[in-house]
């Protein structure tokens, strides 16, 4: 999709209003509320006291009876590998005709297999799509719809589930923070590496890791295969894997490394699937090299592919054209045809039951998707012609009409509020609306998408679970505008026509790197003018906001915040926001209003809930701001600025020691915690143990970041001269 490129920028912590302008380190504990980061909405007000760490439905569907059915296959005593390649368009794969770039690993396992040539994705999203791949079944039923606020339904069988109660040792390495087990993936799997941060992946994206390189998926992979080889050797077993390898590489940000950064300086999205190729290639040399290669069934798949410019989108996500839901899909091994290619349409739902139909298991009774076993091994044709398409994400991001289509393998019907219906053979670009000359064909499809859906014509309501701000972090840094959402959903395609919006997407694309450019007044002013062309998309508000909070124009942000409440367009954000501006300004009544307000609309944005216990605890509301933290910590024991701040409370309420444990429960959590060193170091220094004071400063000095705190480091400095004289 054409999503604003959003990143998150680690931004120089603005002064307090009401700053004391101490000389030296107080011997009291210093307190400080958070940097504001672009797009993350945190305030930052400093005084003497402690540091406290930044504000840091199952749809009916008629399912077919028969659907993912075995096909009297006999069990096979073989492995199972499931790589996924993330935003992989197929005509950028040699095999299906691109000549952009080589993928000589990819095309081999074509050559020792079967290629779809006509494979495509229910939704142009991560998380759902592959909630389509695990489950074999379409988002109103497996219910994992967008990016926020939605996890897959726990009652759902998936791919994982069956294997690991058939025997296998289950595991999977995802790449990315969108595939974080919080979506609920993660069920079935006895390993399931999603820890992003703990890998040297891509460079960080203005302070955020949310993706990580393929040569990191790819040392995960052969490191969990060599454990397993181990220990079948060991234990003299013939156990089974199956393993999940997902690839995030192609996804944007588009930033190939070298050589490929040089081999493809036009085409940097080329050099990313390439550089994916060469390390799928290095997994599956791996696999043959130790004698696993002959006994391991493959499958290789994108979850939806990328638009590249085609109907006004660069990336993906909003449309629901073939550029973003045409994928590559392979499959080779044990009794597999070779250099077989199947034509007829097949789907990503498709995927569970034909694995598990190979390998003789049962899919379950749920499941919507078709074994492909009779085209691969028979050559007959499966009842795959029609393929449902959702994406909500016009509607939960940018207050746009959600789309739904339904595609055969000669047309294609996408339900907007100007809904289109293309005949894909004469017109492959779908240029060319038909609506008007083939009713008959649109209402017959218009049925199909009814049945899978399960509503009466697109009326649905839907609860959004709470996310935290740490999700909503990691979706900017991976390009998606994400701006939290209300805490329900309703669908109908009451909002403006995503393809009406192409001059907002643009305008607001270029808006988001004016902003990584840090020039703030350019972005200001052209969101600015975008307002009254579209006054219910809450990311224009969001990042207006973070542009005049940047210029320091505090009133212009809370005039903005207060419009897009005006028109329906705020979220959880708009109101957290609001309050740190509040707070800026030293308005703590209103402060505490806009963010308990947030609280109430999303108690899993932990920032937010610290914020307002910071708050609590200014105005002496020492009980209110523990049972926030409290909350805080039954979401997030290890959470690091909740155990700061309730250090802080001890503080205040004489228990030094209590205050001294929270304090290293921060740093525990998080090592790089600057605040709760220098609280650790006053407390050594008011109990007289200097020495160890001295340790703590110092270690503050070396992490703390100059510009987000000037006004700390002369004095930390200054203390440290004073103790060290007193030694």
């Amino acid at each position: 999709m054409s999503k604003p490129r959003t990143r998150p920028r680690v931004c120089a912590t603005k002064p307090s209003m009401e700053e004391d302008q101490a000389r030296k380190v107080s011997p009291a504990l210093m307190q400080r509320y958070p940097p504001r980061n672009v797009g993350k909405g945190v305030a930052c007000i400093s005084r003497l006291m402690l540091l406290i760490m930044p504000l840091g439905m199952l749809a009916c569907s008629k399912v077919d009876s028969n659907a993912g059915q075995s096909r009297q296959s006999a069990h096979r005593e073989v492995n199972l590998l499931l790589v996924t390649i993330d935003t992989l368009r197929a005509d950028y794969v040699s095999c299906y005709g691109g000549n952009k770039v080589d993928t000589p690993a990819i095309d081999g396992l074509a050559a020792r297999g079967v290629r779809f040539s006509q494979a495509f994705a229910q939704v142009p999203l991560t998380p759902p799509s592959h909630a389509c791949i695990l489950t074999g079944t379409y988002p109103p039923v497996h219910r994992l719809r967008d990016l926020e606020g939605f996890v897959l339904d726990d009652r759902l069988p998936t791919l994982a589930t069956i294997a690991q109660s058939a025997g296998f040792r289950t595991a999977a390495i995802v790449a990315a923070a969108v595939l974080s087990r919080q979506y609920g993936l993660s069920r079935g799997f006895d390993s399931y590496a999603d820890d992003i941060k703990a890998a040297k992946g891509k460079a960080p994206s203005r302070g955020i890791v949310a993706e990580l390189r393929g040569n990191v998926v790819t040392e995960r992979a052969i490191g969990w295969l060599e454990k397993f080889q181990q220990e079948n050797t060991k234990q003299r077993s013939v156990t089974r894997f199956f393993l999940w390898v997902h690839y995030f590489d192609p996804h944007y940000p588009h930033d190939p490394p070298v050589p490929y950064r040089s081999r493809y300086p036009r085409d940097p999205y080329g050099g990313e699937v390439a550089y994916v190729d060469e390390q799928f290639g290095v997994l599956l040399n791996w696999l043959s090299s130790h004698r696993l290669a002959e006994n391991t069934l493959v499958m290789l798949l994108s979850d939806h592919g990328e638009s590249l410019g085609e109907h006004g989108e660069y990336t993906h996500g909003v449309f629901l054209y073939d550029s973003t839901m045409h994928i590559p899909m392979i499959l080779a091994g044990p009794g597999i045809s070779k250099g077989h290619v199947i034509t007829q349409q097949v789907r990503t739902i498709d995927v569970m039951p034909t694995l598990v139909d190979y390998l003789g298991l049962f899919p379950g009774n749920q499941v919507q998707g078709q074994s492909l076993m009779p085209a691969i091994a028979d050559g007959k044709a499966v009842p795959t012609q029609y393929s449902y398409m959702e994406t909500l994400y016009p509607k939960t991001h940018l207050g746009w009409s959600e789309l739904r289509g339904m595609r055969t393998e000669e047309w294609k019907l996408i339900l907007a509020p100007k809904a289109e219906l293309f005949q894909l053979k004469a017109d492959p670009a779908e240029s060319r609306n038909l609506l008007q000359q083939y009713p008959a064909q649109s209402d017959h499809l218009q049925k199909k998408v009814w049945e899978v859906a399960g509503i009466p014509r697109g009326n649905e309501t839907l609860e959004i679970q709470p996310f935290s701000e740490q999700t909503r972090e990691e979706l900017r840094s991976l390009g998606y505008a994400s701006s939290g959402t209300s805490q329900k959903l309703v669908l109908g395609q009451s909002g403006p026509d995503p393809k009406d919006q192409i001059h907002v997407l643009a305008s607001i694309g270029r808006a988001d790197q004016l902003m990584a450019e840090n020039s703030f007044r350019e972005a200001a002013s052209l969101l600015r003018a975008k307002v009254s062309e579209d006054p219910t998309n809450p990311w224009i508000y969001e990042h207006l906001v973070t542009c005049y909070d940047e210029l320091g124009q505090l009133s212009e942000a809370i005039r903005i915040s207060k419009q897009a409440i005006r028109n329906k367009a705020d979220t959880d954000r708009t109101y957290s926001d609001l309050g740190t501006i509040y707070l800026r300004l030293g308005d703590r009544t209103r402060a505490t209003s806009s963010m308990e307000q947030a609280a109430r609309m999303n108690p899993a944005d932990l920032r937010n809930l610290c914020n307002l216990a910071t708050v609590y605890l200014e105005l002496g509301r020492e009980p209110d701001s523990e049972r926030i933290l409290r909350s805080v910590l039954a979401q997030d024991s290890e959470h690091a600025a909740a155990n700061n701040l309730l250090g802080v409370l001890e503080v205040q309420r004489g228990h030094p020691d209590l205050a001294r444990q929270h304090f290293e429960a921060a740093i525990h959590a998080d090592p790089n915690l600057v605040q709760a060193y220098m609280n650790l170091g006053i407390l050594a220094q008011n109990s007289g143990q200097n020495k160890l004071a001295i340790s703590y400063f110092k270690e503050f000095l070396e992490k703390a970041p100059l510009e987000s705190n000037r006004e700390f480091i002369p004095r930390v400095r200054a203390a440290i001269a004073d103790l060290e004289r007193g030694n």
